[in-house]
């Protein structure tokens, strides 16, 4: 004998288990409040972090800046000494002058060496106002001049 084959009944609950399995159910979307006050504190912490590195960059660079001004300064002070033929002369000599909107003061020493006419230029220079240099340099010059009298 043959068996009359018959659908299997539905519960009665079978529409929303089937949302339920497929996810078609309105679930509640988006962050607590925890979680928002977390990861605004990680983006708090890690911006003051990124502005003080970028703060310090800054003021290196602005202090490198300053040293390569006074570097070119005092190259040019050296320079001026040799390119000039006045009577070299044992001693100091100072000033000031305006460079890329900094006021500067440099000071010359001139002494002798063992090597006669040979001598010993250190040049120094420093912002206006500061006792430090910002660079020293260390040159010579030979006084060539010949003295016809």
């Amino acid at each position: 004998m043959k068996q009359k084959l018959t659908a299997p009944s539905l519960p009665k609950n079978y529409k929303t288990g089937v949302i339920r399995i497929l996810n078609l159910e309105k679930k509640q979307s988006g962050f607590t409040l925890i979680e928002v006050l977390v990861a605004l504190a990680v983006i708090a912490v890690s911006l003051g972090a990124l502005i003080a590195v970028s703060t310090q960059d800054i003021i290196r660079t602005e202090l490198i800046q300053k040293r390569m001004f006074s570097n070119w300064i005092a190259q040019n002070q050296l320079a001026e000494e040799r390119l000039f033929k006045n009577k070299v002369s044992v001693g100091s000599r100072k000033g000031t002058l305006r460079f890329a909107n900094y006021d500067w003061e440099w000071e010359t020493v001139t002494s002798k060496t063992t090597v006669d006419k040979f001598y010993r230029l250190d040049v120094s220079v420093s912002l206006l106002g500061d006792n430090v240099p910002s660079r020293s340099i260390v040159g010579f010059i030979f006084d060539d001049e010949i003295e016809n009298e």
